[in-house]
């Protein structure tokens, strides 16, 4: 029906360019520390239309704290150049819970040092 990428599938493309950039720091624990969505910001620069796709997602640590860190988004349509204006500006915070005890959980040393690399 509608030709361009909407709110909820942008939410999910965000979703699916963080878990691999994730996996390193968070995947050997994930049965025991959790990763829980405190915010999302999505601004909306360009339309951005099925066939655009694949979209390029570049990813970085905007904010790292003790227990949480946002990630920053810059969403382009395939074949954009590096250094085009992107069409959608995103950062998502996430916090760090140990799902067990259901509370919130500090970042590891290798987890901290993992998102400070990418900080921009």
């Amino acid at each position: 029906m509608y030709q361009h990428i909407n709110h909820a599938t942008m939410v999910t493309i965000l979703e699916e360019a963080r878990i691999p950039f994730l996996r390193k720091p968070f995947g050997p624990v994930i049965q025991e520390i959790g990763l829980l969505i405190a915010e999302v910001n999505i601004s909306y620069k360009k339309q951005l239309r099925l066939v655009d796709s694949p979209l390029q997602v570049t990813m970085w640590s905007k904010r790292v704290r003790a227990v949480d860190f946002t990630i920053g988004y810059e969403v382009r349509r395939a074949g954009a150049p590096p250094g085009s204006k992107p069409a959608v500006i995103a950062d998502t915070q996430l916090a760090t819970v140990h799902i067990k005890e259901r509370r919130l959980q500090r970042l590891s040393e290798d987890q901290r040092e993992y998102l400070q690399h990418w900080l921009r």
